[in-house]
């Protein structure tokens, strides 16, 4: 049955990845497309201005282009569907069921609304894009058509504004910036198309992080004691005395302490959650074995006879803070109100915290003891093992419990997402290609003269390419800024969204994963420039010789 809820759990994580990244993908696909559209009328201006001339109407001229937008999207988007919904759910579930046992043949049917769906927006948005750039272009006379598009007037940059800076630029930076406040339209779909790329990147490796941070830290820092040991229900104190001396004959066996377990529902605010309710028996410090403490200043908290500590995710979901008070009702008891003393930090399950003191002035009696945590040190996981088999087997224990069990299906969770997270930077990556190659492509047509020029003044192949890359290079630098924030932002929408009621994910990206992200987007980029190259080597000298009328 765990193994069902826990598969429910994976899917409701990716179910809250598929209502994100998707639209991420749309949205910058949708800026590619429409960029390309819209050029490829502008660069055939003087065929409209041809056929204009010659009699055809603007529909006609128009549904050339419309035509072709349908057909390119058309395809794109039945392709799309198939790769979307048969190829990717089929990697992700197989490597899914590498970890569940007993899982039959999964289906992966085509989903025809969610395809007609994206791709009538992606039709309508590309086509609107060709009707538009067709509308601009026809409204001109034949004869203007004809000619080509006088260059925008030159004006001043905000830079030029700052003669600190400004002075202090080269030549060529002076015209790297100049290069690039002069066309807006790329500058913006440049730094939209590459933070796209880097928030889904960012996206992806912070999930895993997230995700991690339970295991690592739930079981590194704030659960320390090793197994856990149930008494059976209605044993005398004599007999739990006596398990309790076996359990420190054991070999390795440090450190001990009894506790009062107990499942409880809390109530505060018209909410309720379940959870257990823990009292240490003894005088000794409770984080020895539970690290009491805050999630941001790591600052440790003790038991005081005051109040309770919270968990922060069941003090997150009653919407209470330090100070408030909540209600706690345990079967067979009366219901007590309680205050909260401090929040701590934990990241599985929801754990109410008081002193033995507290709980007899609440309830009017003492608590009893349910069980023991254990910890042993320099011993081997299979000795561990069979120390604590051997207190199992004695008729006071009930139920024997190793928190490495627990951090073993928390590390088998976060491999699970490595395929997730392949996929997510390969996509991530043939956008950013797809983006970065477009937009170069129709930065060198738009200024094929101007490139050609500076090729007869004398500038070699690499300092032509290198006029370029500047440009690039700041726009990738800009681009990857904008998409850490909105992967920030992505993240965190992310993460509280995916979050079941028992677990909370870490709420931190680690630096090498922003690292990772940052040189992922760089290394596309590069890749990109090299392609350029050859585009730029090609370009003919002559051109920038010959008249534009």
């Amino acid at each position: 049955m765990q193994s069902y809820v826990e598969y429910g759990q994976e899917a409701d994580r990716i179910a809250a990845l598929g209502r994100v990244v998707p639209v991420i993908f749309f949205l910058v696909a949708a800026l590619v497309s429409l960029t390309a559209m819209t050029r490829m009328v502008e660069e055939q201006r003087t065929q409209i201005g041809m056929m204009k001339a010659l009699g055809y109407s603007g529909v006609h001229i128009a549904m050339k282009y419309v035509t072709y937008a349908l057909a390119a999207t058309l395809s794109g988007s039945i392709l799309g569907a198939v790769i979307g919904e048969k190829l990717l759910p089929w990697i992700i579930i197989n490597a899914y069921k590498m970890m569940y046992t007993g899982l039959g043949d999964v289906y992966t049917p085509l989903e025809i609304e969610y395809s007609v769906m994206a791709g009538g927006l992606a039709v309508g948005v590309v086509v609107l894009a060709v009707l538009s750039a067709c509308y601009k272009e026809l409204r001109e006379k034949p004869a203007q058509l004809m000619r080509p598009v006088a260059p925008k007037e030159g004006k001043r940059i905000l830079l030029e504004r700052i003669p600190f800076i400004w002075k202090r630029l080269s030549f060529i930076w002076k015209a790297t910036m100049r290069n690039l406040f002069r066309y807006k339209k790329r500058f913006f779909m440049t730094i939209f198309g590459i933070g796209g790329c880097m928030a889904l990147l960012l996206l992806g490796f912070g999930i895993k992080d997230s995700i991690s941070a339970i295991s690592e830290k739930q079981y590194g820092e704030i659960i320390t004691y090793d197994f856990s040991i149930t008494h059976k229900d209605g044993i005398s104190e004599t007999k739990k005395e006596d398990l309790i001396q076996y359990a420190k004959k054991q070999e390795h066996m440090t450190d001990l302490i009894e506790v009062s377990e107990s499942a409880v529902t809390i109530r505060a605010n018209g909410k309720k959650q379940d959870a257990t309710m823990i009292q240490p028996m003894s005088k000794k410090d409770l984080n020895g074995y539970i690290s009491l403490q805050d999630r941001k200043s790591k600052t440790k908290y003790q038991l005081d006879d005051d109040g309770i500590i919270l968990t922060e995710k069941a003090a997150s979901l009653l919407g209470v803070k330090k100070g408030d008070s909540i209600k706690i009702q345990r079967s067979g008891d009366k219901q007590i109100t309680a205050k909260i003393s401090q929040i701590t930090e934990n990241y599985m399950q929801h754990k109410v915290y008081m002193t033995p003191k507290l709980y007899e002035k609440l309830y009017h009696k003492k608590a009893q003891t349910t069980g023991i945590y254990c910890i042993e040190k320099n011993i081997s996981k299979k000795k561990m093992q069979e120390n604590g088999k051997q207190i199992l087997a004695r008729d006071e224990a009930s139920t024997l419990h190793f928190c490495a069990d627990d951090e073993k299906t928390m590390s088998d969770m976060v491999n699970n997402l490595n395929i997730v997270v392949v996929v997510l930077i390969v996509s991530a990556g043939l956008l950013a290609f797809v983006v970065l190659y477009n937009l170069n492509n129709i930065n060198i047509s738009e200024r094929r003269m101007e490139l050609a020029t500076i090729k007869v003044l004398g500038f070699y192949d690499g300092e032509v390419g290198a006029y370029v890359y500047r440009e690039n290079i700041l726009l990738t630098i800009l681009g990857t800024i904008a998409g850490i924030i909105l992967g920030i932002i992505l993240h965190k929408y992310v993460i509280f969204t995916t979050e079941v009621d028992l677990i909370m994910f870490g709420r931190q990206i680690y630096v090498q994963s922003y690292i990772y992200s940052i040189l992922l987007t760089i290394a596309f980029s590069i890749l990109v420039n090299a392609f350029v190259y050859f585009q730029l080597k090609k370009i003919d000298m002559v051109e920038s010789l010959k008249s534009t009328e």
